[in-house]
């Protein structure tokens, strides 16, 4: 039984989302700080950060009826994980194909009306249009390989719910 679009794997032991311990969970997701701006000899201000830097950190929070399968999930463990939170991307006009930054799921494309189109095979994360799309956007959930900084669980003995809280950063 799985109530929640969220996946969490653990990596070498599988998933461990458990029945009733992710419905209504929420995600947030962030790049992580990276770089510094600088002001050049022109008074320009630019980024000074490696392209390869650009990850994601996560927090993960939910209250249910269980808790998920956290054992043996310490600090650095590494999880594969199927976001909630979503990401978007403009699509251009006369695009052929757009490359996905991250392996996605649930991938939906529209135009600025809101009328949707339907996605052909993803292939090495690159999506291929349909001939006549006008432009517009495309969304999907990423899935990211990220390791376990902390968790807690939290249990609410009288009221039957247990409460947890990830907090993880891309590999």
């Amino acid at each position: 039984m799985n109530d929640t679009d969220l996946t969490l794997e653990i990596i070498g032991k599988g998933d461990s989302i458990t029945p009733f311990s992710a419905r209504e969970c929420t995600q947030t997701l962030s790049p992580i700080p990276q770089g510094i701006l600088r002001r050049t000899i022109n008074g320009v201000l630019v980024c000074v950060a490696h392209k390869g830097h650009r990850k994601f950190q996560s927090t993960l929070t939910c209250r249910d009826k269980a808790a998920p399968a956290f054992e043996g999930a310490w600090k650095g463990t590494l999880l594969k994980v199927g976001c909630i939170q979503s990401i978007t991307q403009i699509v251009p006009r006369s695009t052929e194909r757009v490359q996905l930054e991250r392996e996605g799921i649930s991938i939906h494309l529209y135009e600025s009306s809101g009328k949707t189109w339907p996605v052909q095979e993803v292939a090495d994360c690159w999506v291929p249009l349909p001939r006549d799309f006008p432009g517009g956007f495309l969304t999907y959930r990423p899935v990211l390989l990220m390791m376990v900084k902390e968790y807690s669980l939290e249990t609410d003995e009288w009221g039957l719910s247990v409460g947890w809280k990830l907090e993880l950063e891309e590999v």
